[in-house]
């Protein structure tokens, strides 16, 4: 059977994958408008006395900004939870972790953490994500449990790598409710304020979240479209469960990624043709739009698109510049020509 110690660390773990936040007995399954300062408190406290051989309440309290009685309240807390808690009365005493009280340390190696690491910290710059913190550090939590000839090399590498990427400023309000709702397998009607047709009610099935460039979108099967579509999470101005709709085919989040090129609108596809230079053959835009690019000698791609989506992918293509030149369909071709030229009026009205 495992130690009491082992079961309050498989709380910390049961806590973070699925969301479930508990305080005063109660406990709540992926609701971020409940304020879990205390649960949050807490499991921090859970991991920080794990690092230290001897501490006091008070030093606690002081660190936590909290009172020496609320701080004696929470070190009783943990005991109840299962850590093995050892209380010295008297001058000079305060509490301490029996011998082989700690949690073994996870056999990452360096390059491991200093990868988990990065990738977390990646995750944390975007401004909003579906994950509830709660204040609590996965970093310190990591470094509480690595050995500390494996936490000084790790320090020493992350101050030579960096996960950089895009800064954004944005509120998605409904993320969570998305991610709920593809868990959960169920239809949402959302209000979506697309850049291309404005403000619109449609019923949405959501396989999950992907970020992507500094931004989330809902990975999800649009029966306004009849097929799948990408949809940025910022835009859902509300969303709301519905039934009586056909469940579509069951897909991973992976699935659908590689499903969405082919099927992300229902109707008349076209053929694409278009030549690519060295450069473009490089362009996030290009692989992105298209999947991996793989140009004949003469750098001519071939794809397909939805005819209904040519104004899409017109502005797509013209962010690549002059490293794209599509030949084939002339629809598509003169949806650039034009965009550019509108790019080109709005300069020009701006010097005469």
């Amino acid at each position: 059977m495992a130690s009491p110690f082992c079961r309050a660390a498989l709380l910390v773990w049961l806590m973070e994958n699925y969301s479930i936040m508990a305080t005063d007995g109660v406990a709540y399954l992926g609701d971020p408008e409940k304020e879990m300062s205390r649960t949050a408190r807490l499991l921090e406290l859970m991991i920080r006395v794990q690092t230290r051989p001897r501490f006091t309440a008070a030093e606690l309290a002081e660190e936590f900004g909290v009172s020496r009685r609320t701080m004696q309240r929470d070190l009783a807390a943990l005991s109840g939870m299962g850590v093995p808690l050892r209380s010295t009365p008297g001058p000079g005493g305060g509490y301490s972790l029996p011998r082989g009280g700690r949690r073994l340390s996870p056999s990452l190696t360096v390059d491991e953490a200093l990868a988990l690491i990065a990738s977390y910290e990646a995750l944390l710059r975007y401004p909003v994500h579906p994950f509830s913190t709660q204040g609590l550090s996965a970093v310190t939590k990591l470094r509480a449990a690595l050995p500390k000839e494996v936490v000084a090399e790790l320090d020493r590498l992350r101050r030579r790598v960096f996960v950089a990427g895009p800064a954004r400023g944005y509120e998605a309000p409904l993320l969570g409710e998305l991610l709920r709702a593809a868990l959960d397998g169920a239809h949402l009607r959302v209000t979506y304020d697309s850049i291309r047709s404005g403000v619109s009610e449609r019923v949405i099935f959501p396989y999950g979240l992907y970020a992507s460039q500094g931004y989330w979108y809902c990975a999800c099967f649009d029966h306004r479209r009849g097929g799948n579509a990408p949809m940025r999470a910022d835009r859902f101005l509300s969303a709301e469960r519905v039934g009586g709709f056909e469940v579509p085919p069951e897909l991973s989040i992976q699935e659908w990624m590689s499903a969405a090129p082919q099927e992300a609108a229902g109707g008349e596809r076209m053929r694409v043709r278009a030549r690519v230079t060295e450069r473009g053959r490089k362009s996030f835009e290009l692989e992105s739009l298209f999947g991996r690019i793989e140009p004949n000698e003469s750098g001519l791609v071939e794809a397909e698109i939805p005819r209904s989506e040519i104004d899409y992918y017109a502005s797509r293509l013209l962010n690549v510049g002059t490293d794209v030149f599509v030949d084939s369909p002339p629809e598509l071709a003169a949806a650039i020509e034009t965009k550019a030229q509108e790019i080109v009026l709005l300069y020009r009205s701006r010097t005469s």
